[in-house]
């Protein structure tokens, strides 16, 4: 897809005083344009294409643009113009696919090849560019600046003549900036940058982080679901100290603060110990119940046993009646909000007397006794 440039060009080239330069000169400019940055034209056809072969086709065409309608001669000049021909050549192509693509069984459109069509395949190249972008914002600048310039196809000298540094310099930050990045994506997939982020969270959860601890922060959260839950945790908190610290408490005016304290823990242990306290009732009378089943069961086996158990029953509603009133005690002076006293013990009761033995009954006289009495009076 050839674009006719030609008028455009040519009125740019009338307007600054040159023309336009024959065959003859451009074939030697464009030999060794790319021989020397082909590989980096082929790279910017690779960013705006689907696949490698519409890449391929974007460089093909803008070759035989170049060839045709070259402005200059000029290095200079004649590179980012090339650039600019093959990344539209390659958008075109792209349009073009989209276009005339064909539909399927279901009258839906394919996609383009290499597009990409698996969901977990896009989930999982979109990770790894948001790892990779929390990698690349830790690296040096010329670090990042080496590496985008080897991105996009410069050797080590052309990148030390854009940016005028050594070739010892060069070497070392992209080799430098090589090592930094895949070692930085290492620590964040094994969970290192979590234990070295760990220590802002606390800040961060509050809003009192610098603006250099956000800086640091925000990329990781954006990816890293298990420092984002702790970060909920975090902010969970306050919420959940103030549920067993009592308000009044928390708000008391003047004090020192060993007396503030002193009172919370005092309050805390004042609810932990209302709540053993039901814990030790509920205990209790599940005790107690078993208790009076066993003694009936006694008590019945040894022959007492409507005492016994009526004995059970008395001693089990003291037991009952005694627990309801010390509940409702409590549950009065927690809504005072004045510190309770010790608790009083329970109410002593005496255990129900065992039951009375049998008493053994004398055996009954003969009756032959009875029958000789009246035959000694009569003699």
């Amino acid at each position: 897809m050839l674009r006719d440039t030609d008028g455009v060009q040519g009125r740019r080239l009338a307007a600054a005083g040159r023309f336009r330069p024959g065959r003859s000169e451009i074939d030697p400019a464009a030999l060794d344009l790319l021989g020397r940055f082909g590989a980096q034209i082929l790279g910017q056809a690779r960013r705006f294409s689907l696949s490698p072969e519409d890449a391929e086709d974007a460089y093909q065409r803008g070759v035989e643009i170049l060839l045709t309608k070259a402005p200059t001669t000029e290095t200079d000049e004649l590179l980012p113009w090339l650039k600019t021909v093959v990344k539209h050549e390659a958008l075109a192509i792209r349009k073009q696919r989209d276009r005339l693509a064909s539909p399927g069984e279901d009258g839906v459109a394919e996609p383009p090849p290499g597009a990409g069509t698996d969901t977990h395949d896009q989930a999982e190249r979109l990770e790894k560019l948001r790892m990779g972008a929390e990698a690349l914002a830790n690296l040096k600048p010329q670090e990042v600046r080496a590496l985008l310039l080897r991105a996009e196809g410069f050797s080590y000298r052309q990148i030390a003549e854009e940016t005028g540094w050594s070739a010892t310099k060069v070497n070392r930050c992209v080799a430098e900036g090589r090592k930094a990045f895949l070692a930085r994506v290492k620590d964040i997939q094994a969970g290192e940058e979590c234990e070295r982020l760990a220590p802002l969270m606390s800040a961060f959860a509050d809003g009192e982080a610098g603006t250099a601890e956000v800086a640091r922060l925000r990329p990781h959260l954006k990816t890293c679901m298990s420092c984002r839950a702790q970060l909920r945790e975090y902010r969970a908190v306050p919420a959940r100290v103030a549920v067993l610290v009592p308000v009044a408490a928390a708000a008391a005016p003047g004090g020192s603060n060993g007396r503030f304290v002193e009172g919370l823990v005092a309050s805390v242990q004042d609810r932990l110990a209302f709540w053993t306290e039901r814990t030790q009732g509920v205990w209790e009378v599940a005790s107690a119940q078993k208790l009076a089943a066993v003694a009936a069961s006694t008590a019945a086996l040894a022959g007492g046993g409507t005492v016994a158990v009526t004995e059970v029953r008395e001693y089990e509603r003291e037991r009952t009646v005694t627990q309801k009133v010390q509940r409702s005690q409590l549950a009065s002076e927690d809504s005072t909000g004045q510190p309770r006293p010790a608790p009083t013990p329970p109410v002593e009761t005496h255990d129900p007397p065992a039951p009375p033995e049998p008493v053994a009954s004398a055996p009954a006289a003969p009756q032959e006794s009875k029958a000789s009495e009246p035959a000694k009076a009569e003699e």
